[in-house]
């Protein structure tokens, strides 16, 4: 059993920090074969101890055994074992995604937006791919949806009525603060719904409807997952389950 299979064998019992370190062997091999645990400590964040806990927990004697192999089988740790770590914690995540969203749960959004005459959509930066997505989806099954700019999601409140529906597609709260709180203090307030992947949004008890989808911190990723690949597909799943009421 070669150092990968031994780091899969036993993945399962892996702790978040001893992700963070078979991530960074399997990506930066040629260091972790000839620093010292001090240089390593150093350079990538992780105590001397977590570095010998890790070792020992996939079945080596101590570091120094762990070093050695690393140094022999370093050809191993190649492109093809990282991309296969990737679409597996990928997978992981999106099966996450779709366990918190059964058919119940969907039917409740649909409801949301079945009430709703106008549907506004909008997300800023990388977060906008994900509104425009939505906005397409609604508009394939016949809502009345718009996806409007950052910049421009600033005039809603001149002509938002109660009846309307503001979605937002957002990472962090820095952006959409003033817009939002001015929302929940006008007199023609639509219902508002975030969808997020921060279960601490500073600006979620602003909307009335809030969405959280999993990340890769909720799996204990490897990788910094980006948001949108959860927004994506829960956009796909919000879709099927539209579909399956036409």
């Amino acid at each position: 059993m070669n150092l990968l299979d031994q780091i899969r064998h036993v993945s399962d019992e892996l702790t978040p920090t001893d992700k963070k370190i078979a991530k960074a062997v399997i990506d930066n091999p040629d260091d972790f074969a000839r620093l010292d645990t001090s240089v390593i400590s150093e350079r990538y964040g992780f105590s001397q101890p977590a570095l010998t806990r890790f070792a020992k927990k996939i079945g080596y004697s101590g570091y120094a055994e762990f070093k050695y192999d690393i140094a022999r089988n370093k050809n191993a740790l190649s492109e093809e074992d990282r991309a296969d770590t990737f679409a597996t914690e990928t997978g992981l995540l999106l099966k996450k995604t779709e366990s918190e969203f059964p058919e119940e749960k969907l039917s409740e959004i649909v409801d949301v937006l079945d009430r709703a005459q106008r549907i506004f959509v909008t997300g800023y930066h990388r977060s906008r791919a994900s509104a425009e997505l939505m906005n397409a989806a609604l508009i394939n099954y016949r809502y009345s949806s718009q996806a409007i700019a950052y910049d421009e999601v600033f005039k809603l409140d001149a002509f938002c009525r109660k009846t309307d529906l503001l979605i937002v597609f957002s990472v962090s709260s820095s952006i959409y603060g003033g817009l939002i709180k001015d929302l929940a203090e006008c007199e023609q307030k639509p219902e508002t719904m975030l969808i997020t992947c921060s279960k601490k949004h500073d600006l979620a008890k602003y909307f009335d409807h809030v969405i959280v989808l999993p990340d890769s911190k909720t799996i204990h990723s490897s990788y910094a997952l980006d948001p949108a690949i959860t927004n994506l597909f829960f956009i796909n799943l919000l879709s099927m389950h539209l579909h399956t009421q036409l």
